[in-house]
């Protein structure tokens, strides 16, 4: 197998193992949990019992919002791969406009179909005494056809939770071939600046209220310009590599949590960034080995239809728990629940999810291809 296939190999498995991760994430926040069970702004060190200090271990290692950082940085990267393919002029962007769209949104109107089809049959928005706020943040609005359409043009973004991050991409991604033609004229340093001078902005000029879509846009430009330091990063030696590991995965599993979203997400762009470097260019070194498993790899090919199905399926599966079964004390025995939560929601998202690869993604994006062949657009 090629250098090449063993990187792709690498970067489908860590694919899979973020989206597990999001889901972790979100299983872990569906109870009402005491103060110090949680992980914003705690001393990890205090200990008050075993559940409430599992229940923390276990939210640091599903941070989901690093996740989303790392999956926005991965994107950034396969885009700066897929456009050495295009030939650049408005032909060229109007087919990769399309692309992009089909290959992004048939799972998102299957998804919030999905949960709007659960939502109409009977579980309108509830609050219930062991949910968490977090839970009862989600679906409290009035859906019917006119918020359904708004759902359906990314007017709105209420249904199905992780789909904000889906209208990010899809808002990016008009930006990312001028930035693609920008980054090939300047220098490496010039990208890098210039990658620095983003963030800055989406404290600023990019924190738009009612509109954060480009507060984000830095994390695929870090990831848009990883090919250019591929020799640097050929050229840094292992042990360094190992030397600044512990660092990157404070950044990337604990920053957020004793900061906010938007500085945590830039710790997290960095620390990802470099990991990226050494995972796609110093393909030997052994602890990223792990990513070639055969059950990364699967997870790696579901992996869009498990990240965003799974919000759905989990909070489908909380309603039915917290209103047919409203005797238990759910926020006594907060990690078991959790851990059952995660547990049968997998269970039953990975079996949607292979379906959803096979006839809702998958298809309309061999579709276009070949229509574009046989046209001669590509």
């Amino acid at each position: 197998m090629s250098q090449t296939n063993n990187r792709l190999l690498k970067l489908d498995g860590l694919r899979g193992l973020m989206a597990i991760i999001v889901a972790l994430n979100h299983s872990f926040l569906v109870v009402a949990i005491p103060s110090f069970a949680n992980v914003w702004g705690q001393n990890y060190f205090l200990y008050q019992n075993l559940q409430s200090k599992v229940q923390q271990l276990l939210m640091l290692l599903g941070n989901g919002g690093a996740a989303v950082s790392l999956f926005f940085v991965l994107s950034g990267f396969v885009l700066s791969q897929s456009f050495k393919n295009y030939t650049w002029s408005p032909r060229g962007y109007f087919v990769y406009l399309i692309k992009r769209i089909i290959r992004l949104y048939p799972v998102y109107l299957f998804t919030i179909s999905l949960i709007a089809i659960f939502t109409k049959i009977g579980f309108e928005y509830r609050t219930f005494p062991h949910a968490s706020t977090w839970y009862h943040w989600w679906m409290n609005f009035n859906l019917d056809w006119v918020e359904f359409l708004k759902n359906t043009l990314f007017i709105h973004i209420n249904l199905g939770g992780v789909t904000w991050t889906l209208r990010v991409i899809f808002i990016v991604s008009f930006f990312m071939p001028l930035l693609y033609l920008l980054s090939t004229k300047a220098t490496a340093l010039v990208n890098l600046c210039f990658a620095f001078a983003l963030i800055y902005l989406s404290f600023h000029q990019l924190n738009i209220p009612g509109f954060r879509d480009l507060r984000y846009l830095y994390m695929f430009y870090f990831g848009l310009i990883l090919p250019m330091y591929e020799e640097y990063f050929k050229k840094i030696p292992f042990y360094i590599f190992y030397s600044l590991l512990p660092f990157l995965l404070i950044c990337l599993l604990v920053v957020r949590y004793q900061t906010d979203e938007y500085i945590g997400g830039v710790f997290e762009t960095v620390a990802s960034w470099i990991i990226f470097g050494f995972v796609v260019y110093q393909p030997t070194i052994k602890v990223f080995r792990f990513l070639e498993n055969k059950f990364f790899l699967f997870l790696g090919r579901i992996s869009y239809g498990l990240y965003l199905v799974h919000f759905s399926v989990l909070y489908c599966l909380a309603r039915i728990m917290f209103q047919y079964f409203p005797q238990i004390n759910y926020s006594q025995h907060y990690l078991a629940t959790h851990l059952v939560l995660l547990i049968i929601s997998l269970l039953i998202t990975i079996p949607i999810s292979i379906f959803v690869h096979q006839y809702v993604e998958t298809p309309p994006g061999n579709y276009i291809t070949s229509f574009f062949k046989r046209k001669k657009l590509l």
